[in-house]
């Protein structure tokens, strides 16, 4: 009888485990919306747990812009039903609190990449993290140094090395027409556009590519599939600002 009884317990922890182990497999799917589309990440949360991976989402080289730690939010960004921001206006230099809303995203920014430099990722990532925190620094730092040449006026600013990258070298032609640029608004416009393209070619082209087979290296590992599905309608898209 006792034999009997200790079968039981066995058979009925035995259960206990498989249900339990049922319960904590649990597929779980992240959705996020991009210029592409419904972008998803589907998972086990008994492989990866969903903070985990929630956390881990936004160096996937399919969240440009919204989600994404791969740049800083531009200086124009300005969303009006944001509490942060004061009231939008044209969202450009004119703009009333263009330099306070600017510096709610420099902010932003700064604080993206201080969560970049914190965080804990599976050693496959280890190359999407060290090439998501240059691109982040590099992005803040051409946003700081815009911002800081709108305040002065002054075109040194722009000529400013960075990791052994003299922007006046690629970019002396838009320097030239800067310096003959007739006010304000033309400098602007020059560089925030093509300077900052000019820069921003420059510096990435150093950079290298996005390293995609570390990301799928670890979408592999954990088990966790993505996908983009159909389009959005221009409509159902959150308005770039």
């Amino acid at each position: 009888m006792p034999r009997v009884r200790r079968r039981a317990a066995a058979a009925a922890t035995l259960l206990v485990l498989a249900l339990a182990g049922a319960v904590a497999a649990a597929p779980a799917t992240l959705r996020f919306r991009t210029l592409l589309g419904d972008y998803t990440l589907a998972f086990d949360t008994a492989v990866i747990g969903e903070e985990a991976m929630r956390a881990l989402a936004p160096l996937s080289p399919h969240l440009h812009g919204w989600e994404s730690w791969l740049v800083t939010p531009p200086l124009e960004r300005c969303v009006d039903t944001d509490p942060a921001y004061a009231s939008c206006g044209a969202r450009s230099l004119g703009s009333a609190n263009f330099e306070r809303n600017a510096r709610v995203n420099l902010e932003r920014g700064a604080r993206l990449l201080e969560t970049l430099r914190r965080l804990r990722a599976p050693r496959e990532l280890a190359p999407v993290v060290e090439y998501a925190r240059r691109s982040l620094a590099w992005s803040l730092w051409l946003e700081q140094t815009k911002l800081e040449f709108y305040r002065t006026w002054d075109a040194g600013v722009l000529r400013r090395p960075y990791e052994g990258l003299d922007p006046g070298a690629p970019c002396g032609a838009v320097l030239e027409a800067l310096e003959r640029a007739p006010g304000h608004e033309a400098k602007y416009r020059l560089v925030t556009y093509r300077w900052h393209n000019c820069a921003n070619d420059a510096y990435r082209l150093r950079l290298g590519d996005y390293p995609l087979d570390a990301w799928e290296a670890f979408l592999r590992a954990h088990g966790v599939h993505e996908a983009v599905l159909e389009p959005l309608s221009l409509r159902e898209s959150p308005r770039l600002s």
